[in-house]
Parts: C-alpha cells; structure tokens; sequence
C-alpha cells in the first residue's frame, strides 16, 4: 500500500508541476528562515545550562539612586559577602571575584607573538568552581589554587595559541603594558568554552589574591555568585537580604558600629537619604541562566530581540502553511473527479486521507532537504548580521536541532497537509462526478480567510521595517550636540601621560598638531561614548544634585564643534578662574537643577567632604553620548584637577583629506611617545554609528523576513489567480461573446482578490502600528509614527495584487471563446 501510496503521489505530484515548485519552494523559503532563527535562538538560550545545579545559582548587583542620579552595576562590595555568610543559612555557598567584562580584557603573547584582542580574565575565589562547577578538558580546574601564577585557559583560546598540542604547563607571558611588567603565568587546566557557554565569557581563569586588600577588602566591589539551597524561595530571600542590607548599610553610612544599633528598615531609608543623599537602594539578585537575554544589567538585553525572531519564525511557518493549504484546496476541482471515482470503486475515506498526507509528506520532505543546503549556503551572511557564531553541520548540537525540525515538519505536515486530505477525501462522489463541487461556498470562504491571513502578515512586517528604517534615518541625520565626523580617540595608556598638566602636556600636543592633517588637539577624562566613572554632587538653592563630571583641557568643547547656547567657552586666557572655579553645564543639567538665570549662577560643590563654589560660564547643548534609546544625563564639564582626574584619552581632530596616511603618522608619532604599547584609536562618528548598531540589525532583519513573507504570499496569491481564472474560463467566454472588452474583464477578475487585500491592508495597519507604539518605548528621543508607510505598503500590495492577478489572467481573457463553449 505504502509503494502505491507513494507511485500515486510522484504520479499527481509530477503532473502538477508548476502547482508543485510553487508548494516546495515557498515551503523552503519559510522554511529556511524559520531553521535559521531556530539555530539562532538555540545558540543564545544554551548559555549557563549545562549543568542542573546552576539552577540555584544567581548572580548579585546593587542598583542604586543618589542625589538623583542612578547607578547600576553587575558588582557589590565585599560587606554583602559577609552579611550572607553570617546571616543567610538559606545560602549553601557564595563566592566573589572579577570575572567577564570588559576592565579585565588583558593580552597575552607565546614566543614573541601578541595574540589579540585581548582575554577576559577571570580572578575567583577558592569557591568559585564549586558554584560554577566547569570541568577541565585537560588538566584539573582547581589545581590554579595550587600553584603560583597558574591559569585556566579556554580551549578556543588554546588552540589559538599552540594548535592542537597539549597546552599543560605551558608558559605564557600576561602582558603589563605600559605600566607594569610583563608576568609568566603557567597553564594548569583547559576547559571547552563550547561545551560550557557561559554569559561571563572568560578565556582566562586565575586565582585572586584578596590579601592585597588587606582590611579594606569588605569596602572592595566584586562580582558575586550566590548558590542556594534546594526548595528555597528566590523571592522571599530576595525580600529578606535587601531589608537586612539596608540596615547595614545605614549603620555604616551613620558610623555607627555598636552592637545594640539596629534600625528598623524605614529608619535606615531615613539615614541613608538624609546623610547620603541614597533615595533607592536595591540589590538586584537574578538566575545566572537569565542573564545572557535578560539581565538588568545588560546595556542591550536580547530577550525582546528572541520574542520578535520567535514571532517572525512562527509568522514565516504560518504563511508557508497557509500557502501549502490554499493550493491544495485550489487543485481540489482538480481531484474532486478522481476522488468520487475511486470512491465509486471502494476506496475509504481513510485510504483517501493517507493518501493526499502522503503527497503533503514528500513535498515538504523535499522541501526541508532545499532548506537544509540553503541555510547552510546562508549562515555566513547571516553571522555577520547578527554578529554571531551560527553553524549547522558542524552544531555541537546538530542532533538536538535535527529532532526539532523533524519534529517542526510533522508539525507542519499535520497544519498544512491534515485539513485538505480531510477536505478532498470527503467529496460526495454523487455530487463531484456532476461537476458540482466548485459551486461550494466553504472552501471559497476559507481560501479567501487564508489569504488574507497571509497579506495582513506581510503588510505589518513591511510597513513596520519602513517605519524602523526612518527611525534610524531620524537617528543617523539629528544632532548630536557634536560634530563626530574626522574626530579621533587615542587612549593614553601610561598613567605617568595621564598625570600630565597642559604645560606638562604641551610638547606631545605640539608634535601631534605637527602632523600633516592633525588640525586641533585636546584632552579628557573620558571617551565620547561612555557614562564618565566621575561623578560630581552639587547644591543649588539648597538643593543637592549628582552629575557626571568631564574633566578636559581647553579647546575641548571647541573641538567638538558642542554648541554653546548661552554663555562662553572656557579660554586659556582666564586659565587663573577657569580652572579653579568655572563651570560649563549642558542643557539637562542646568533644567535638572532649575537654573533661573543661567550663566553666572553659583554652584556649591561637595568633593571629598570640602566644599568649593563654581560658577557657571557656559550652558552647552546636551551631547547625546548613550544613543537615543536612554535619556541625556546631566553632565558638568571642569578644567580643573589634572593630578586627581587624570586625562586618559586625546582627541585630534583631523583633515578629511589623505585621511590613512595622517592615521598613520598619529600611530607612529604616539608610538615613539607610548613605546611599550600599540596605539589603542577610534573615531567618534563609527562609535556613535556603534549605538544604533543593534536598532540596524533588527531592521535588516525585518527587511529580510518581510520581503520573504511577501514573495511566499505572492507565490500563492500567483495560483489562485490562475485558478480564479480557470473555473471562470466559461463566464469569460460568455462575457466576450457579448462583448465585453478586455478590460472590463480584467477588472471583474481582479476585483475580489482587491477586496480581500484592502481588508487584510486594514488588519496589517492596525498590527504594525501597535507593534510600533510598542517598539518606540525604549527610545527617548524618537519620530511621530508617520503616515507615510502605510500608504506606500497599502498602494503597493494594491499594485502587486493587480499585476500578479492581470499576469496570471491575460492567458484566460484571450482565449478563444470557441474552445470554451464547444462543449456546451
């Protein structure tokens, strides 16, 4: 029977050919992209569940607001580690170091050679691995505790370096830059990083010494593991150690250290927010299996990027089912004969159904083996999209993934194959070998459901991909506050550079401007892109505000071409006040702190428990230097202070003409001046385009899936249109006996197919723009939702509906009439 089956489908299935490339290759293109997002979110939900115990294993943070100004961080200090070892039996185990991120990015070099970028270096405690319990490959994890200087090291890492041979106890040389010495360390231990993803993404593993701390190691912030006991509940405990760290804190910022002091936790809100200015203090105690897409602390966390490529996926196997449906219900006229004669002849309607699931069966076979080669043929590009590591073949869990798809097929069969096989096998054969089986109202309703389906799909996805793109274009085009175009970064890497006053300064800046193209150079504490690790409390009218605070040479503002709305730039001509008490605000902060005349107003300034008053020369408009998607901190920019607030990064700006061979200059003029180090640069205009970095990919990505949405919908909309033509090829012939015109008839075909695309146009609309008030909450600075695509996508798919209708159609209105109506 299965032979018969199977001679039966190949029989139908080839003399139905066009019909067939339509089904098999629409179903590979949903098909493919669905396999690539399947990889995709595979590979970024694979991170830190590799072992059943880190399901009790959380990751501690501190989120904190103070004088007005929030500060979080994946990092607290060493007093928490001491309140949960004292306090919390709920707590099996916790440990502390640096481990991940990018302060700890360290270069190592093996027989002269520098292997770069740099390693992430982990230091832990004694306890790490018994809450993160990796295993070694080679060697024993622990054994780093054992000796001096030894490391682990990740096999990536490993084989980078010494190729396939055995990495045990081999010597590596820890870079120290240009301000300490080089440092052999021993390699103890290898671990597969493939096998044991991990969010922290460590390629070097050393024990930290916490005696060099020595008291002031409970004051020192680390990162924090917790591992709890069974059963325990994550959100009572949560409860309980922030009320009890509260309370410590507060004893702490009180100096209050006896024993008989406890204040209640509203008490310890009191003292925190009158003796330092703490309004929210938060310990923020996430599942380290969260936090590779979810993690408060993640600058750009990828769950909401997973939720939209989950909902392109299951939008992209619905239209590829739907599609396979509609066909299939288009070609019953086709079969509707077939089926009441063998019917007539015995069959049951049991043989029937295994018979059309077996057609469904080989086509979408056939269709996810074209899957498979194209996603393979695809993963590069798409990895140099999404900025990730993609395989197929060689999946370290291809098996997983093929017993997904496979099942993901059955699935598919099932939805797109069940519901026709049931449809066709239930033909009355009384009513079929009468030819009365097109007149039938239910599958006209539902192929007409079903498209629309499609086209409201494809509509939202387009127009919302428009909207995104004129987002990025409102992003890419508005101001900055600055000018980044031709603005060079160069860090200063030797702290002795970094301590260096102007005049200190001045022959570098000197043999910097002589480079050809080297037009304006400057100095300051940070880079562009970047929340400055200054911070800076001041009153006003008795009001107490925190800003982040720049510290820069003079020129600084200038170079940046910053604009200056009220008052005036700092001058080296007033370099007596100007560095010792003037201040320039930018537009957030002088709103923030409610400056009622603006420039000349005076600021009390708290450092180190001294006050100092400042006053304000300038107001500056606000730099928008953490994208649009985060609101413009208030920002205080000083001359001031060159011996504690180093100078860590110089600016050049430089002439747009012979642009590489003045980069090149810089490079060798800074390393003559920096011998020990290769030159570390960047530009402002590609840091700034680094910010909507993620916004482009997803738009890309929309672009992708909406094109390929719309092509599968097309191929479908393609074969009811030849099929709408085919059971009104006699109504054709008649309308022309009688005159009609060629026209006239075209329009009558395409008519109903419009209808059906306003509808699903209407539908489409309302989806993308509340999926676009949706995706517009995470920016702080965006467009109104313009009416634009909307019109374009609505007149577009009208358009397309009417040629691919017109095209398909053409053959049928100019047929001859004759050959139509013989018969009759």
């Amino acid at each position: 029977m299965f032979k018969l089956n199977l001679k039966i489908a190949l029989r139908n299935l080839w003399n139905n050919k066009a019909y067939t490339a339509i089904n098999i290759f629409g179903l590979a293109a949903g098909l493919s992209g669905f396999l690539i997002i399947l990889i995709y979110i595979n590979f970024e939900t694979g991170y830190d569940k590799w072992d059943p115990s880190l399901k009790q294993v959380y990751q501690v943070g501190l989120y904190q607001v103070k004088n007005g100004a929030e500060n979080k961080k994946p990092l607290i200090e060493g007093h928490f580690v001491q309140m949960i070892r004292e306090h919390f039996p709920e707590v099996e185990m916790v440990t502390q170091g640096n481990w991940g991120g990018k302060p700890w990015l360290i270069d190592y070099k093996y027989n002269n050679q520098t292997f770069q970028p740099g390693f992430v270096h982990a230091g832990i405690d004694s306890l790490f691995f018994k809450v993160y319990p990796i295993k070694a490959t080679y060697g024993v994890m622990e054994d780093i505790f054992k000796t001096p200087g030894a490391v682990a090291i990740s096999l990536s890492k490993a084989k980078e370096i010494f190729g396939t041979a055995n990495p045990i106890n081999k010597v590596i040389t820890r870079t120290g830059g240009a301000n300490f010495k080089d440092q052999d360390v021993i390699i103890k231990a290898v671990w597969d990083d493939n096998k044991y993803k991990s969010y922290f993404g460590s390629s070097i593993i050393g024990a930290k010494d916490f005696k060099l701390y020595g008291d002031e190691v409970l004051d020192v912030s680390y990162n924090v593991l917790l591992k709890l006991r069974k059963d325990v509940d994550i959100g009572a405990l949560s409860t309980k150690i922030n009320q009890v760290y509260l309370q410590q804190l507060a004893k702490r910022v009180a100096n209050n250290s006896d024993a008989s002091f406890n204040p209640s936790v509203s008490k310890a809100r009191e003292i925190l927010k009158k003796d330092a200015g703490i309004t929210t203090n938060q310990v923020v105690i996430e599942s380290i299996g969260d936090l590779n897409l979810n993690s408060y602390f993640s600058p750009a966390p990828k769950q909401k990027s997973i939720y939209i490529l989950t909902a392109l996926a299951t939008f992209l196997i619905v239209i590829s089912c739907v599609n396979f449906t509609n066909l299939a219900i288009v070609q019953a006229s086709h079969r509707a004969k077939e089926v009441g004669v063998r019917k007539v002849l015995g069959a049951y309607r049991a043989n029937l159904t295994r018979q059309f699931l077996a057609e469904t069966s080989l086509q979408c076979l056939v269709a996810f083996f074209i899957t498979l080669v194209v996603t393979e043929l695809m993963l590069p590009s798409v990895n140099e999209l999404l900025g990730a590591d993609l395989t197929l073949v060689t999946n370290a869990n291809l098996g997983q993934l093929l017993f997904q798809c496979f099942g993901i097929l059955l699935v598919i069969i099932v939805l797109s194959g069940l519901y026709p096989a049931f449809f066709l096998s239930g033909f009355l054969p009384s009513k079929v070998l009468k030819g009365n089986f097109a007149s039938g109202t239910g599958p006209v309703f539902l192929r007409k459901t079903l498209m629309i389906v499609q086209f409201t799909i494809a509509g939202a996805l387009v127009i919302s991909f428009v909207i995104m793109k004129a987002q990025l274009n409102y992003m890419k085009e508005s101001s900055l506050g600055m000018k980044p175009d031709q603005v060079m970064a160069l860090q200063i890497q030797s702290y002795d550079n970094r301590q260096l006053n102007p005049a200190q300064f001045a022959s570098i800046k000197q043999r910097l401007l002589n480079i050809n193209g080297v037009k304006e150079v400057s100095r300051s504490t940070d880079g562009i892109i970047s929340n400055t690790s200054w911070k800076m409390d001041f009153d006003y009218k008795g009001s107490t505000t925190t800003a982040s605070a720049n510290y820069n040479d003079f020129g600084y503002l200038k170079l940046l071409k910053a604009e200056i709305v009220a008052g005036r730039d700092f001058s080296e001509k007033l370099m007596a006040t100007d560095t010792l008490e003037s201040v320039i605000l930018n537009e957030t902060a002088a709103r923030t702190i409610g400056l009622k005349q603006g420039v000349g107003e005076v600021l009390d300034v708290k450092t180190e428990g001294k006050s100092h008053k400042y006053t304000v020369i300038g107001i500056i408009k606000d730099i928008k230097n953490e994208g649009f998607d985060k609101a413009v901190k208030p920002t205080v920019y000083l001359t001031a202070d060159f011996k504690w607030h180093w100078r860590k990064v110089v600016y050049l700006r430089i002439s747009s003409n012979e642009i590489g061979e003045t980069i090149k200059e810089v490079r060798k003029t800074w390393k003559e001046i920096e011998p020990k180090v290769e030159p570390v640069y960047s530009f402002a205009d590609y840091d700034f385009a680094k910010l909507n970095a993620g916004y482009e990919r997803m738009a890309k990505v929309m672009f992708s899936f909406s094109f390929i949405t719309l092509l599968v919908s097309l191929m479908g909309l393609f074969s009811l249109a030849a099929y709408n033509s085919k059971i009104k090829v006699k109504e054709i012939a008649i309308r022309k006996i009688l005159g009609a015109s060629t026209t006239s008839v075209l329009k009558l075909l395409n008519a109903d197919m419009v209808k059906l695309v306003i509808i699903a146009n209407v539908l489409a609309d309302l989806c993308a723009y509340i999926y676009m008030q949706q995706w517009f909450t995470t920016f702080v600075y965006r467009i109104d939702i313009p009416l634009f695509p909307f019109l374009l996508v609505n007149m577009g798919t009208i358009v397309l509906t009417i040629i691919t209708v017109s095209v398909q159609s053409i053959k049928a209105v100019k047929a001859s009439p004759v050959k139509a109506l013989k018969y009759e």
